[in-house]
């Protein structure tokens, strides 16, 4: 179908899609750094941070259309054990991120990524080189070869401390959800609203009311 009438059926949404993040990697690469500085546009190297899953939205223009994007952080749960399949539920998009500074912590995503197939399947992965306000320690060449070897839509280098890279990287993954939305609207034409409301599903924000270790919060700006 012509990508003009693709639009116009997307345009008989009544709602616009809502899509959601996780982030994984190892300790210390800066996830709760990145989404601070997602979150409340902060750094500071002496926040500690709280033990609990964090959630915040962002709203994006693409194509004329609203998109709202809600990434969420596991701020430290890692350390004890690994993220509850309520983490990951109704996710659209993996950003694994690694530090540029920390050749290891490239490797060590791959434990992430087994973790992520069993719970978000078809979620779409994408690679994040955190600290490239540092001296870098992994080559573009094994970044490259990593993203093709585990199916990684883009690869993106942001920082955490200066805030390069990030805001790009976000319009960029939602453009790609928002492609791959509109192409799973078209297959199932003939049901929309189980679509949309798979999409809407993705920001409920539902607490385990059976894990006490667990805190959510939700944030918005």
């Amino acid at each position: 179908m012509p990508q003009l009438q693709m639009q116009k059926r997307y345009s008989t949404l009544t709602c616009n899609p809502k899509f959601k993040a996780v982030l994984l990697g190892e300790v210390g690469v800066g996830k709760s750094s990145l989404f601070r500085r997602i979150k409340d546009n902060i750094f500071d190297e002496r926040l500690q941070a709280t033990i609990g899953i964090e959630s915040c939205s962002r709203s994006f223009d693409v194509d004329g259309e609203k998109i709202s994007f809600q990434i969420w952080d596991t701020a430290g749960v890692e350390k004890f054990s690994t993220p509850t399949r309520n983490y990951y539920r109704n996710t659209q998009a993996l950003l694994l991120v690694y530090s540029v500074d920390d050749p290891t912590s490239l490797q060590r995503l791959t434990k992430w990524i087994r973790n992520a197939e069993d719970q978000a399947p078809k979620a779409t992965r994408f690679l994040i080189g955190n600290k490239c306000d540092q001296e870098k320690s992994i080559s573009d060449e094994s970044a490259n070869n990593f993203a093709a070897t585990y199916e990684c839509a883009d690869i993106f280098l942001t920082s955490a401390k200066t805030g390069e890279g990030i805001d790009q990287a976000l319009v960029k993954i939602t453009e790609e959800l928002l492609n791959s939305y509109q192409v799973a609207f078209m297959m199932e034409s003939s049901f929309p609203c189980n679509i949309t409301s798979t999409y809407e599903e993705s920001i409920s924000l539902s607490k385990d009311k059976n894990n006490n270790s667990m805190k959510d919060k939700s944030c918005c700006f």
